[in-house]
């Protein structure tokens, strides 16, 4: 007897190797970051990142824009070639940013735990969701697939960009919270 999931789409999606090259790629983006984030100096703009979290609960609809905005660039990546790539790529790019700005914190030991709490704790919604958004166009994009994303994915799109939109509100909820 098979196990039901109550997300079965979700649960397909993780077996697929799409899923797993993407994580791979996601954590050399993240490695990248961290790395880089934590030699920041004092004259970098890298440093600007940890400030700008002070100014987030100003900026709410400016957050949510952007972290919905990560969701629907793998639908503009599928019209780019090869499609893979510029999925990975932009794995790496989110892995990037997300781990820079926790890093930059890090290094500033003064915005350690805001830096932690507003980056890190809402990209536990966001990080899967990009991740799941890019293995759904990758997969319907592959030639084998033969599927059309709004045919096939419609739904579990639509909950990765809530998702995200939730992590956003999160994040601006505990800046919020922190500097309040």
């Amino acid at each position: 007897m098979r196990k039901k999931h109550v997300l079965g789409f979700f649960d397909e999606l993780l077996r697929t190797p799409a899923f797993v090259f993407l994580c791979a790629m996601f954590l050399c983006g993240a490695l990248a970051g961290g790395m880089t984030g934590l030699i920041a100096g004092e004259g970098d703009d890298a440093i600007h990142l940890a400030a700008l979290l002070s100014a987030l609960p100003e900026q709410a609809g400016r957050c949510v824009l952007g972290a919905v905005l990560w969701i629907a660039l793998p639908v503009l990546c599928a019209l780019l070639r090869p499609v893979p790539l510029f999925l990975a790529g932009l794995c790496a790019a989110r892995g990037f940013v997300l781990a820079l700005t926790v890093a930059v914190g890090i290094g500033q030991k003064e915005s350690l735990l805001l830096s932690v709490l507003a980056t890190g704790l809402p990209a536990v919604l966001a990080v899967p969701a990009l991740l799941a958004a890019c293995t759904m166009v990758w997969c319907v994009t592959d030639p084998s697939g033969g599927k059309t994303l709004l045919q096939s994915c419609r739904i579990p799109y639509v909950i990765c960009i809530v998702l995200a939109a939730l992590s956003a509100l999160l994040r601006v909820l505990l800046a919020a919270w922190w500097l309040g």
